[in-house]
């Protein structure tokens, strides 16, 4: 600390924030949430009500020595500046719930997400790529009854006598089944997670909601349930101003948790989210170490061709959806 500074921290957290040192530039939704949480403190200390018409802060640099302020006020501050600095802590000493930084994120997108529009049939287009392939392009749309694809102009009709299946925990469930998935994030999570414990829960919890968020007609209260789930979940890395294959901006998720396919690759998932709408604009999966190729072995008239070798970090596989949401007829 400069010898200029002459500031007296005398506020709970103090010690911690000195301590942190400098720490990266906070994602704007968590400033906004900070910002949020420390006006709340104020209007409650003071009993009065939150002026609608303040829609920006205004900062204001105190006088010298000016330091008795109000104390609900300094100790929201002072816990709000820390989750900035760092993850969540475990008060048991366990693995923490999420990075601060992910929580208020996925919080944000639940807000999104909640606002949606629902209807009687799902659409969804996207472009899909692996390495060594061409990329291609499919619209599908789902309907009580099944699916429906559309392919190089060409419409499909996969007859399914019981209709789409989802995976949710241990079970597979039907259109009605997703409408009836319970919407608070602790039964939610527990639907998800069933059967599994620890990280392997929390592994099966992102996997599945990752699943319902990019390729299921889960209503837009769900979608929301999801994201709350999400923000209580370990594993998230989160980095913002990140381009899909398509150019357009928005936030990267990029989680812990590693699979490996059939051929013997370990890959690492990515989601590229839009912060103003919830909705997911990519998957994709990029290798968690070197591979040489020689987990493939190809098949004729079932799998003609290999992935090739790879590096650690190059892309092993990528879904960018162009429309993914409801819609009122099909085709």
């Amino acid at each position: 600390m400069s010898a200029q500074r002459h500031e007296v921290l005398d506020f709970p957290g103090a010690a911690e924030l000195v301590a942190a040192g400098r720490t990266p530039e906070p994602d704007p939704s968590v400033l906004s949430a900070v910002l949020s949480a420390v006006r709340s403190a104020i209007d409650d200390e003071s009993g009065r009500v939150p002026d609608p018409a303040a829609a920006e802060p205004h900062v204001i640099i105190p006088l010298y020595r000016r330091r008795r302020f109000l104390a609900s006020a300094a100790a929201v501050a002072a816990v709000a500046a820390a989750a900035i600095a760092a993850p969540v802590v475990s008060v048991d000493g366990g693995e923490p719930a999420a990075g601060a930084q992910a929580a208020a994120f996925f919080n944000s997108m639940a807000e999104k997400a909640a606002a949606g529009a629902d209807g009687p049939y799902w659409k969804i287009t996207s472009a899909s790529s692996e390495p060594g392939t061409a990329t291609r392009k499919e619209t599908v749309y789902l309907s009580p009854h099944g699916l429906t694809a559309v392919e190089d102009g060409k419409t499909l009709s996969k007859p399914q006598p019981n209709g789409m299946r989802w995976l949710v925990g241990d079970e597979r469930l039907d259109w009605n089944g997703l409408k009836n998935l319970p919407t608070d994030p602790s039964a939610l999570r527990a639907r998800l997670a069933a059967g599994k414990d620890g990280a392997a829960a929390d592994e099966q919890v992102v996997t599945e909601a990752g699943g319902l968020l990019s390729f299921s007609p889960a209503r837009a209260e769900l979608r929301a349930a999801l994201y709350r789930v999400m923000a209580t979940t370990p594993g998230a890395g989160i980095r913002t101003g990140v381009s899909d294959a398509e150019g357009r901006t928005g936030t990267e998720v990029t989680w812990k948790y590693a699979a490996v396919d059939a051929a013997g690759i370990t890959s690492t998932p990515h989601w590229i989210i839009d912060p103003s709408t919830g909705g997911i604009l990519e998957e994709n999966h990029t290798a968690t170490e070197d591979y040489d190729g020689s987990g493939c072995e190809p098949s004729n008239g079932v799998d003609d061709e290999c992935t090739p070798s790879l590096s650690e970090g190059d892309l092993t596989s990528r879904q960018t959806f162009l429309f993914n949401g409801p819609v009122n007829n099909i085709g």
